[in-house]
């Protein structure tokens, strides 16, 4: 054989090894893609390392893989999506049952999780009703015609947590702004994360108590987790907002921090409900789903969540109903 000839078989004998190679990258990653296209939606919590209070109230509510492998419903179908802090702590299952006893229409629980993570499940169009924190994401959803008739129906509360030494001398107030004006009497550092939430609040506390918290003093985090919040606290040796549902129940580490001061009806925040608009999927369950939206608002359940989950986290209910017209 001429070494023309030799030369010309090596390469084919290398094209077709590359060539087979590259194929079968191509069926690997074709197939993890239909089993992540198959997969239940994930979400950004997990069920591990909970401390003792986070444990009983997971005992006392369903997983999460038990939220996705509900048997399909034969009758009526709401699908839901909603914030994680109303499932792990039963309220939602709570909530649903009612529902489902009073009109017999399945509530199908899709997606639960972080808010970024339930809204790209909504806007795939598999959810007829979403919940979470009145926010410009929310309102965006009606804005752009993905969802319709933003509702206020509930709100959850934030709470004021600091060092055990308690720097301020804060420990047991009840009055936000009173502790606020404290902290910064003291000078005593103070952590606050950018989301539109805990910024908010505290912005709708300080700025017409005419409240100054020393600049040299304050923390404002813009990159970092809302997760880390009460990492960087601590080791700032410095007061912050959190959430009470995610520090009572220990989805959040508390970092040796400790409750400061809760109660104060300024530090609540609203929840809206919204329904998907039908003219942007036209396959929703949008009677389902305005009959859902509406039972949310009705005096009925508004009652309920005032007394719902009451001795769980503490001695407040776990959310907090709101004010509706007639």
């Amino acid at each position: 054989m001429s070494r023309l000839a030799k030369n010309f078989a090596m390469s084919a004998v290398t094209l077709g090894l590359v060539t087979a190679l590259i194929c079968w990258l191509v069926a690997v990653r074709a197939s993890h893609s239909i089993a992540a296209s198959q997969s239940p939606v994930l979400t950004l919590f997990d069920q591990t390392a909970q401390s003792p209070t986070a444990q009983s109230q997971t005992a006392q509510s369903p997983t999460v893989d038990h939220a996705f492998s509900q048997p399909p419903a034969t009758g009526p179908t709401v699908r839901v999506a909603v914030i994680g802090g109303m499932f792990f702590t039963g309220f939602w299952s709570a909530l649903a049952d009612r529902y489902e006893k009073q009109t017999g229409v399945h509530v199908d629980l899709v997606a639960m999780g972080p808010k970024d993570d339930i809204v790209n499940v909504f806007k795939q169009g598999k959810v007829d009703v979403i919940t979470m924190h009145a926010s410009d994401t929310m309102i965006n959803l009606v804005a752009n015609g993905y969802a319709l008739d933003a509702q206020p129906w509930l709100r959850n509360d934030l709470i004021i947590v600091g060092p055990p030494d308690d720097p301020a001398g804060i420990k047991g107030m009840t009055d936000a702004a009173a502790a606020l004006r404290k902290i910064a009497a003291a000078k005593s550092a103070f952590v606050v994360h950018s989301s539109t939430g805990s910024q908010e609040v505290l912005a709708n506390i300080v700025e017409p108590g005419g409240i100054q918290l020393d600049a040299a003093h304050m923390t404002v985090l813009f990159d970092d987790p809302q997760r880390d919040v009460l990492k960087i606290a601590a080791a700032k040796h410095a007061y912050t907002l959190i959430g009470r549902i995610p520090f009572r129940i220990g989805r959040i580490p508390n970092a040796g921090l400790i409750v400061m001061v809760e109660g104060d009806e300024r530090l609540r925040r609203p929840y809206l409900v919204a329904v998907t608009n039908p003219k942007w999927a036209p396959g929703v369950h949008f009677h389902e789903a305005r009959q859902f939206a509406a039972f949310l608002r009705k005096p009925e359940t508004q009652a309920w969540i005032g007394d719902y989950g009451k001795g769980q986290l503490d001695d407040r209910p776990i959310f907090f109903p709101v004010t509706l017209p007639n």
